[in-house]
């Protein structure tokens, strides 16, 4: 797939289905104005880690978390659209901003039924964000079902230094 050059992966992380960032409610992630990736259908509460690295930020809301990975990629995890309305009701973090994290170690806990009571969306962006993308080469994303912290979602190719 990647023309014997050598790909990274980034984890789902949630269970769930994945599926194109272009297919998501909120014209800032379809439009990848955020930055380029996936979104995940949820089946279950628990985010992981999708990469391995440092917690680069903690929304004040609990429903978004940065990740920088060693090679200085970042990648956003926006647990749910439209949930910032929730105050951080519902979420229930396990990292804060500073802690060193490895691919699938848990972030945070999501009450989906509270979620879904709100009217809110479950579908859950995972983006390289738009200041890392100009140190990718290629990204390829994986749709179809995934499990979280295990099945790869997308994979990239850095661009040389």
């Amino acid at each position: 797939m990647f023309f014997n050059e050598k790909g990274e992966e980034i984890l789902a992380a949630l269970s769930g289905n994945v599926i194109s960032i272009t297919d998501v409610e909120s014209p800032i992630f379809a439009g990848k104005v955020v930055g380029d990736g996936v979104a995940i259908v949820p089946y279950d509460g628990l985010a992981v880690a999708p990469i391995s690295g440092i917690v680069s930020f903690v929304g004040e809301q609990k429903h978004t978390y940065g990740i920088t990975g060693f090679d200085g990629i970042e990648v956003l995890i926006h647990l749910g659209i439209g949930t910032v309305e929730l105050k951080g009701e519902g979420f229930t973090p396990y990292v804060q901003k500073g802690d060193r994290v490895n691919a699938g170690d848990p972030i945070c806990n999501v009450n989906w039924k509270l979620v879904k009571e709100r009217n809110l969306d479950i579908t859950s962006p995972v983006v390289i964000t738009s200041g890392s993308m100009e140190k990718i080469k290629r990204l390829t994303v994986l749709q179809g079902l995934a499990q979280a912290g295990k099945t790869a979602c997308m994979r990239y190719v850095p661009e040389k230094k």
